[in-house]
């Protein structure tokens, strides 16, 4: 494999608190996250670097942001849990995480409950 295909681009955080990407959860701490290719879809790599727990998650780009002026990390919250939703890189590109079935039920499950509003979590990050 050759690490030419790899972008070097990424963001870094801290997240206070344990999050589900696909079907892992990633313990609280010092988190990297990045797209491994420069593709407009494709394997996403989200690591704490603290404890070496990674999870790769397929995601694409979200258009219209080439031009992103922040760096930042949003979650999705469903009661205390939470799943990594999107990776912001300061002048580069925002990637969205697929949903996983697990939070793409839960989602099903809070619709039908009145008044329901999605609550999202954005967390400032730094360009790895």
């Amino acid at each position: 494999v050759s690490t030419r295909a790899q972008t070097a681009y990424g963001v870094r955080a801290d997240v206070p608190f344990d999050f589900i990407v696909g079907d892992k959860t990633i313990p609280a701490g010092h988190i990297t996250a990045h797209g491994v290719t420069a593709d407009m879809a494709g394997p996403l790599s989200i690591r704490n670097r603290d404890q070496g727990e990674l999870a790769l998650r397929v995601g694409r780009r979200v258009l219209g942001t080439d031009d992103s002026d922040q760096c930042k990390l949003v979650f999705h919250k469903y009661g205390n849990h939470y799943y990594l939703a999107q990776i912001w890189i300061s002048g580069r590109q925002a990637w969205e995480v697929m949903k996983s079935k697990e939070e793409r039920s839960l989602e099903r499950e809070m619709r039908s409950v009145k008044n329901f509003k999605l609550a999202t979590v954005t967390l400032a990050a730094r360009i790895e």
